[in-house]
């Protein structure tokens, strides 16, 4: 008896032994791998250089020939358009095209000083300018304003940049001086209308961005727990940026339980929950200064409640049906209009949207339209064919259909439902200009029961999507976005 007991005893012993070294052993790996010992999966194979000179200097004869232009002067005022033209990534520059002179492309940039390089930096200087960025003469950015009177003679169409106004400033001035009648035209308008189609170099370099967007994306779904506040998180999104060598495009969104809800909630400063949806939206930026924008929701926890699932399909089912729309032969916000259909009958059938003929009722659900355009910024520049600033005019009306969708357009989809918390209780003050008191009170009286269900969760499933000449590529389809895919990955 004894001698069986002992042997029991000594058994289980050895399974508490073994499952507690199996423990530690997960737990050690787990640290491991979120410290530093990094899986080749996440590491991006670079295959796209920062700059090519060819590829600039092709955009810049483009841009030539479409303005006939006398001269060109753009600087760093500009913002990106400048980079756009130039490729040059430095603080300070200013470029001047004149087609046909000796130097038809100048640039004029900071020199290389040794007491410059120990306080800011190193720089290109006047020889990286010629040697790497393909000018045909550089001079110190100080010459510049000198220089300009001689540079301006004689010419009679000269395009400025509209945000460059300190060039505008100096240039009315000289001319005024001179007495010299010219035709100044506004550059800006030119160079948004060749950001929206992108040529093989840019797709590359978004290419990069999203791809290691999406490998951040993947990471954290092996590494998210409850406990862990939402600055860890980001620390882990932008871990794998750094490991990459690149740096965020914009503020990372890292929205936890109710913070999902927020559009740009960005103090990230929030404990994840046991229970709670996670809402990233996050971008790495290129080598090259291309900015993806992809956003996953996920579990914390690593399965999604009855209604955080219910959500989430119906948005899902939104993206993936609005996707379709995205490709030559649809016009910019009909993939819009598709995911409003689909949200709204899905809101109707669950009783939170009683009248689908009521604008009001429909628009206190949908907070934004579904696609904008990516590159050298988030938001990138160029025309949809609509007023943007009208948000409330386009969202819900199909009438207002925008541009034609072309070959060579990247832009995401993004269509998102947010159940914020008392959200129900300001009704009147978004909508009391529109509907009577009893109208409001009586939505609220009806829907109130049925939205507390979902209070606080907050979804968005945001891609991004590359035009091609017969359809679409979705770049960011790694990135997991069906709930069976989500769970699997985040199995421990």
């Amino acid at each position: 008896m004894n001698r069986n007991f002992f042997i029991l005893v000594l058994g289980l012993g050895i399974l508490v032994l073994g499952l507690a070294l199996i423990i530690l052993t997960m737990t050690m790996q787990k640290q491991s791998y979120q410290l530093g010992d990094l899986p080749e999966k996440f590491i991006h194979q670079h295959e796209v250089s920062d700059f090519d000179r060819e590829v600039f200097e092709q955009r810049r004869e483009k841009i030539i020939g479409e303005t006939d232009a006398d001269i060109i002067i753009i600087s760093t005022g500009a913002d990106v358009d400048f980079r756009y033209m130039t490729g040059f990534d430095e603080r300070r520059g200013t470029a001047v095209i004149v087609p046909g002179a000796d130097d038809p492309y100048t640039l004029f940039v900071t020199p290389w000083e040794v007491y410059t390089v120990m306080w800011t930096g190193e720089v290109h200087g006047t020889e990286g300018a010629i040697e790497k960025f393909g000018a045909d003469a550089a001079y110190a950015i100080g010459d510049f304003d000198e220089m300009l009177p001689e540079l301006l003679r004689g010419k009679e169409r000269i395009f400025l940049h509209g945000n460059d106004s300190r060039i505008r400033n100096e240039v009315d001035r000289i001319l005024e001086s001179m007495g010299q009648r010219t035709d100044i035209r506004d550059l800006q308008p030119v160079l948004h209308e060749h950001r929206v189609i992108k040529d093989e170099w840019e797709i590359a370099q978004l290419r990069q961005a999203v791809d290691v967007t999406v490998k951040s994306h993947q990471y954290v779904l092996r590494t998210v727990e409850p406990g862990q506040a939402e600055y860890e998180v980001q620390a882990e999104i932008e871990y794998i940026y750094g490991r990459n060598g690149l740096k965020p495009g914009f503020s990372s969104i890292v929205g936890s339980g109710p913070n999902s809800c927020l559009l740009h909630h960005t103090r990230n400063n929030r404990t994840l929950q046991d229970g709670d949806l996670l809402l990233m939206d996050i971008g790495a930026a290129s080598l090259g200064g291309y900015s993806a924008d992809v956003t996953r929701t996920i579990p914390v926890n690593g399965r999604f409640s009855p209604e955080q699932r219910e959500i989430y399909e119906l948005v899902l089912k939104a993206s993936d049906e609005a996707m379709e729309k995205i490709q030559p032969g649809y016009r910019m916000l009909d993939c819009n209009h598709k995911a409003m259909e689909i949200m709204v009958e899905g809101l109707h059938q669950m009783g939170l949207i009683p009248d689908t003929t009521s604008w009001w009722q429909k628009r206190f659900y949908i907070q934004h339209r579904v696609n904008h355009y990516i590159g050298l910024q988030t938001h990138d520049a160029g025309d949809y064919g609509f007023d943007t600033d009208k948000r409330d005019e386009h969202i819900l009306t199909p009438e207002i259909r925008g541009r034609e969708i072309k070959p060579g357009m990247v832009m995401t989809l993004e269509p998102g439902l947010y159940f914020m918390e008392n959200l129900l209780d300001g009704i009147h003050e978004m909508f009391g200009h529109l509907a009577t008191e009893e109208e409001l009170n009586a939505f609220v009286e009806e829907v109130r029961p049925i939205y507390e269900k979902y209070e606080g969760i907050g979804v968005r499933i945001e891609d991004d999507i590359l035009i091609t000449e017969n359809g679409y590529e979705n770049l960011s389809a790694a990135a997991p976005r069906t709930i069976r895919d989500i769970e699997e990955a985040m199995k421990r």
